[in-house]
């Protein structure tokens, strides 16, 4: 493989009428971008040295940060979101922040304000061109993981020899401040004559319409594993790509009914790059490893290769079981480092960050599928909290408090309130204890939050937990509540409010109009009519998801 050219040199390489940068008002072209990169390294060569911190929320802004800061010779810290507090903990003192968003630090430069210099960027990068990525090391803090440019260069020029990704617009549900977004969605297209779409995509009802056979959509699991239930096609990209965690079999089908593709799945990590790749089919799908890996499988899976900057093998991990034709089927992490929603968690980090919080005496985090879940010893002031509110409002509170330091993923979805940790005989925690914690109970009706009941009405605040026994089986992987327990439901709460038995043998004007899912809160207004039927109303929020009539 040649020494691939560095990102100055795509850019330059492109006609400066090419269409670089596509957003909701327009299109910023080659020339436009590289401009504006130009004087974001003007502007450092007047500033104080020191590295500089890059955090944009549009690709288009961060890609002109980035080919600035480096141009200028300056060392990029590319945080990986902009919670303040996990920004304190990263910034050094002498640091320039580069930003599309404002507060992020004190000497910062607002990218969308810069005018554009008169003159391109230079058509090369320092050789000593490098940035900082963070990931969380063992300890719980985050850690820089240093990459040069050639490395990354490296790895979309593999991609490129292997032929593996299509299309030319590339969209993203993933972050760029990340190795696996930066390499797909700005690398990548920059790379190859493409167009950035330059906002990330959170939700499907923004994804869909941008979908074109030229499309690649660069994804996770996190929007995988969640694509509408009512969905049943769509429109077909040109390749659709998922990094961070092994996708579940289901989602992948979905993928392939929906859209007429299976997501091409990359394994790596921003320490080792690119690993393996599969198009997965059966739950035995092994993974390929990407051509220059060198693998070899010990107690864990380890690799050599010129994505690491190492040239000694790296241990990951991960458990793996080598097969005889080179590919290998993946096991489980073996160590505290887990994957959530495509993200790498350190439950180190999160059990800290719990324990400064006021609240909290004592926790313990852990991975329930895919689910960020924390068993946590309430403080005498945390212990009040709970008395005055619902497990629920309790957990939702405690998950707020958390944000100013950790990002969304970091922040556990599932809560068990405990008087102390469970420990073995000598001591410690073990993972059998914790997972028991969170056991199903298996548990017919909502909880009530609240309720207000009269001679002729009735209303229930319900929370629809994980345990009904309603979403066993309905659908494996998306779970919904089924009409069927929506009416026993209604049924149960006439008992409670005024001892009427509702058989359900005669119903009239029954319509379901949204789906009900695990963990939502819902009410339900019951009426009586004169002549005894009842009739029954969910909503969430102001809509109405179901409603119907109970004959007397």
């Amino acid at each position: 493989m040649t020494q691939p050219e560095d990102p100055a040199t795509w850019l330059a390489s492109l006609a400066p009428a090419h269409r670089l940068i596509q957003r909701e008002a327009g299109f910023v072209t080659a020339a436009a971008l590289s401009c504006h990169g130009a004087a974001v390294s003007t502007w450092l060569a007047a500033a104080p040295a020191g590295p500089v911190l890059l955090y944009c929320e549009d690709a288009g802004y961060f890609l002109a940060g980035l080919l600035g800061a480096l141009a200028a010779g300056r060392e990029t810290l590319l945080p990986g979101h902009a919670a303040p507090g996990y920004i304190q903990e990263i910034l050094p003192y002498n640091a320039t922040v580069l930003t599309d968003i404002a507060g992020l630090g004190t000497a910062c430069l607002h990218l969308p304000g810069l005018p554009p210099a008169a003159n391109p960027l230079a058509a090369r990068l320092p050789a000593t061109a490098c940035l900082n990525f963070f990931t969380s090391g063992s300890s719980g803090q985050p850690k820089p993981c240093r990459k040069t440019v050639p490395q990354l260069t490296a790895e979309i020029a593999m991609h490129r020899q292997l032929g593996h990704l299509h299309g030319s617009t590339v969209l993203g549900t993933v972050s760029h401040q990340h190795i696996y977004g930066m390499l797909f969605r700005i690398l990548f297209p920059l790379a190859t004559d493409g167009t950035i779409h330059a906002p990330r995509l959170d939700h499907w009802e923004t994804i869909l319409p941008l979908l074109t056979p030229d499309s690649l959509l660069v994804s996770s699991p996190a929007h995988l594993t969640r694509l509408p239930p009512a969905l049943s096609t769509a429109p077909s990209p040109a390749q659709i790509t998922s990094s961070g965690a092994p996708l579940p079999l289901q989602a992948a089908d979905a993928c392939a009914r929906i859209f007429n593709r299976r997501p091409l799945e990359i394994l790596g990590s921003t320490e080792t790059g690119g690993i393996a790749w599969r198009y997965q089919t059966a739950t035995t799908s092994a993974w390929t490893p990407l051509p220059g890996v060198e693998l070899r499988t010990g107690e864990r899976l380890e690799l050599r290769s010129p994505f690491t900057g190492s040239p000694e093998f790296i241990a990951t991990g991960d458990l793996a079981t080598q097969l005889p034709d080179g590919r290998f089927h993946l096991g489980a992490r073996d160590d505290r480092i887990v994957k959530i929603e495509g993200k790498r968690i350190s439950l180190q980090r999160v059990e800290d960050a719990l324990r400064g919080l006021p609240e909290i005496h004592d926790a313990a985090a852990l991975s329930l599928d895919g689910t960020l879940a924390a068993a946590v010893v309430l403080s005498e002031h945390g212990q009040r909290a709970l008395a005055a509110q619902t497990a629920f409002r309790t957990g939702n509170y405690l998950r707020a408090a958390l944000a100013p330091r950790l990002e969304a993923a970091e922040r556990p979805k599932r809560w068990r309130f405990v008087s102390a940790l469970p420990v073995n005989a000598e001591g410690k925690r073990t993972q059998p204890d914790l997972l028991a914690l969170f056991a199903p109970k298996t548990r017919d009706l909502p909880v009530i939050l609240g309720q207000s009941i009269t001679p002729g009405e009735a209303m229930f605040e319900l929370e629809l937990p994980e345990n009904l026994r309603w979403f066993d089986g309905h659908f494996p992987g998306q779970p919904l509540l089924p009409g069927v327990a929506q009416l026993h439901i209604a049924a149960a709460c006439a008992r409670l409010a005024w001892q009427k038995h509702y058989t359900g043998r005669e119903m009239s004007r029954i319509k379901f109009r949204r789906v009900l899912t695990p963990n939502q809160r819902i009410s339900l207004r019951l009426t009586l009519r004169p002549a005894g039927d009842m009739d029954f109303q969910y909503f969430q929020g102001e809509d109405i998801a179901a409603s119907g009539t109970f004959k007397a």
